[in-house]
């Protein structure tokens, strides 16, 4: 009997796998599958089913969908046979040969490739072939990827480019600067270390055009991320290594410490708040009474109508007891009052000085982010020395205290000199009342916790019902604002 007679009425499933698709078309999938149907009709057979699986590799052991559903037929006995352009577009590795023949054996389910013929799984010889294909796979693989690997290596300590999509500020091949947008870069990281946040640069670059690399709007990661990448001062990074690189750079290495300064300031300090809120002082009001952090809630009046407003809550969303839930304020007439005492206290004298002065050298807090974070890493290392058994608990908890008290003492200088930075940024020309009415709300929270450390909020007095401030029925005297200056 020939063997298309003996497939005549054989159900055929066709799987078919590209392992990187670079355009997203799919096509290679689809050429693979016309000569899979080509095959199968030359073996008398029908296609009852297909399967693919587009620029997944079948070398990462990542799940398969389309290699799955194809065993799954094959469990059911939806299907007679298997036809694949390639063995290695269906598998690549033995431990998966071995668990296809489990599948495939007991069912009598032939396999049928474009390229290399039939692949009998029914006799040992049969199996060995199949094997030795699936090793040598595996072996190119391999061998590719430690090419590929060395190549790559290669090109970093050469200072060349990594490739891929084109860096903005960056023509095509990374070696040539494109001035138009190098000097957007260069506006994003002079606003953000002038105090400015990161989504209000990418709404302003939005606002007036400017687009990506890729065409797209902004938002704040992008910004951030095509600011602070080390190819800006001409540093190639791979595997955590850097090494110096052939492009010109993109800004001075006076500019680039400028940017890290900005970006750990916050990270430094003690305390760090969020700016990333919808009021001005989320995060700073506290409960006088049991020092409770209070939450802004909608706040029903007397006339029926509702208004945010801070409280104490008893307990927090998951139920557990948080404050003493004894004071409530409303939100409009606080912030009024923090705002005029920051407009007074910033034109005070010793203030003043601080806003004549404020974008002097900034030196003195670059070497003090360099001390701090070394501390960060002398904390670190006697974790590890503890966990490791070199160092006893009595050891650990004298040595620990003594490190954390430094590293707190550095937050807080690190802390002071900041606010002179932060202070200094508001505009040449501008009072500090102008600048304030034109500023965002990150700049605005970012000033607030330059100066503030927290705000307390008392219950209210017999006869605070009489008092007033400005247009607000509100006694000043129940908040206390703790300044950090």
């Amino acid at each position: 009997m020939h063997r298309t007679e003996y497939m005549q009425n054989q159900r055929f499933a066709i799987y078919c796998r590209i392992s990187r698709d670079r355009v997203g078309a799919g096509l290679g999938v689809e050429r693979q599958q016309e000569d899979c149907e080509s095959l199968v009709q030359q073996l008398g057979g029908t296609v009852a089913v297909s399967f693919s699986d587009n620029d997944i590799s079948a070398y990462s052991g990542k799940h398969r969908p389309g290699y799955e559903a194809l065993l799954q037929s094959i469990k059911n006995s939806d299907v007679d046979a298997v036809a694949v352009w390639h063995q290695d577009r269906l598998l690549r590795r033995t431990i998966d040969l071995e668990h296809y023949i489990d599948v495939c054996q007991p069912l009598n389910v032939a396999t049928y490739t474009v390229k290399a013929g039939q692949l009998d799984l029914t006799t040992p010889s049969g199996r060995a072939v199949a094997k030795t294909l699936a090793a040598w796979a595996s072996y190119e693989v391999e061998t590719s990827t430690d090419r590929v690997k060395a190549a790559k290596l290669q090109a970093a300590k050469s200072g060349l480019p990594s490739g891929g999509n084109r860096a903005y500020g960056y023509e095509q091949n990374g070696m040539v600067i494109i001035e138009d947008e190098a000097a957007v870069v260069r506006e994003a990281i002079k606003r953000f270390t002038s105090g400015d946040s990161w989504n209000r640069i990418a709404m302003d670059f939005n606002a007036r055009g400017i687009r990506t690399a890729k065409g797209n709007m902004w938002n704040a990661i992008n910004v951030h991320n095509i600011a602070n990448r080390k190819r800006n001062i001409s540093v190639r990074t791979h595997n955590n290594d850097e090494y110096p690189a052939q492009w010109p750079a993109l800004v001075d290495m006076g500019t680039w410490e400028d940017l890290q300064v900005a970006i750990k300031r916050g990270q430094a300090m003690y305390g760090k708040r969020s700016h990333a809120r919808k009021h001005l002082l989320t995060g700073f009001i506290f409960c006088g009474l049991c020092g409770n952090k209070m939450t802004i809630i909608n706040a029903q009046q007397r006339d029926g109508s509702y208004s945010p407003a801070f409280s104490c809550r008893k307990k927090n969303p998951r139920g557990e007891e948080t404050g003493c839930g004894k004071v409530k304020r409303k939100k409009d007439p606080v912030e009024d009052l923090v705002i005029d005492c920051i407009m007074y206290r910033l034109d005070t004298p010793d203030l003043a000085e601080m806003l004549a002065n404020g974008k002097g050298d900034t030196g003195d807090l670059k070497a003090l982010m360099r001390d701090h974070e070394a501390q960060s890493l002398r904390l670190q290392e006697i974790l590890n020395l503890y966990s490791t058994g070199e160092m006893t608990f009595d050891e650990y908890k004298a040595a620990k205290v003594a490190a954390a008290a430094r590293l707190d003492a550095l937050g807080r200088e690190l802390d002071k000199k900041s606010s002179r930075n932060t202070i200094g940024l508001i505009p040449a020309g501008q009072s500090v009342r102008e600048a304030w009415d034109k500023a965002d709300l990150p700049w605005r929270r970012q000033l607030v916790d330059t100066l503030i450390d927290k705000v307390l909020i008392y219950p209210k007095q017999p006869g605070d019902g009489k008092a007033r401030y400005k247009q607000w029925r509100f006694n000043p005297e129940r908040v206390e604002i703790r300044w950090k200056l």
